[in-house]
């Protein structure tokens, strides 16, 4: 006897409950409850116990059922639960794009040598793991300014290793672009130095020459004053947008030079 599909899904469903299985990223889950093979109820068997209702059979069985409790972003990244939203992948949300591009800046190791200063070197806290966490704190930071915010860790503590909300700021992107740092020179000189054939120093910042030094301290000297007048300066056009504590934090900023 061949049963149509609106008889299949009507039958006994409670042979179902009960069974457990693991989803693809290999956290185990039961179901719970069975209405038909078409409407389950599946908890995840971990510390959180997330309940997922009205799925279905087919998705259980497959593994396909998500757990938003799954470290499934770069093997430490998890969506949680909660009001803030991810957007679409051509789409994102902002909270949701800065997120991920941290992230995946410290743990991708397919971007190891596009973010050599980061990967294996920089790490989120735990909390910022789950995306909920820190959606809530950019959305409780934000702020209206042309062009997109960045996430700064290095403004308030320089030479910073860790993403935290007591280390970050968001920062409008030209801000940003003052602390991004560069590989060495080729001869492993510092960031805006060069030497001449005549063994004197260079110092250039933003594509703008210096002068020519006897020594690599003074050439060093003069590109620290430079850099920090721009940091100033900068400052002080956006003084009415930013927040005071990052106005402060870049009047204060002692620039590095390595």
């Amino acid at each position: 006897m061949i049963l149509w599909r609106e008889e299949f899904n009507l039958m006994d469903t409670t042979i179902y409950i009960g069974t457990v299985t693991k989803n693809h990223f290999g956290t185990p889950m039961k179901i719970i409850a069975a209405r038909k093979k078409s409407d389950i109820d599946v908890q995840f068997l971990d510390k959180h116990g997330f309940i997922w209702e009205h799925n279905t059979y087919r998705n259980f069985i497959r593994g396909e059922i998500i757990n938003p409790f799954d470290k499934n972003i770069f093997g430490v990244g998890y969506f949680g639960i909660g009001e803030y939203k991810s957007g679409t992948s051509e789409h994102r949300t902002p909270e949701h794009y800065v997120w991920r591009r941290m992230l995946e800046r410290c743990y991708d190791k397919n971007s190891k040598n596009e973010n050599p200063t980061y990967y294996g070197i920089v790490s989120v806290c735990d909390e910022w793991h789950c995306f909920q966490t820190f959606a809530k704190w950019y959305c409780e930071n934000r702020y209206e300014v042309e062009g997109r915010l960045h996430i700064d860790k290095d403004i308030l503590y320089p030479e910073c290793k860790l993403y935290s909300p007591d280390t970050c700021l968001l920062v409008p992107q030209r801000i940003n672009m003052l602390f991004v740092k560069h590989r060495p020179n080729r001869d492993g000189l510092p960031e805006g130095i060069r030497r001449k054939s005549n063994g004197k120093y260079t110092a250039f910042y933003q594509g703008r020459l210096l002068g020519t030094f006897e020594t690599i301290e003074e050439a060093i000297r003069f590109y620290r004053i430079r850099k920090k007048k721009v940091i100033v300066d900068v400052a002080n056009e956006y003084k009415q947008t930013i927040p005071d504590k990052l106005y402060q934090a870049l009047l204060k900023y002692e620039v590095i030079v390595k």
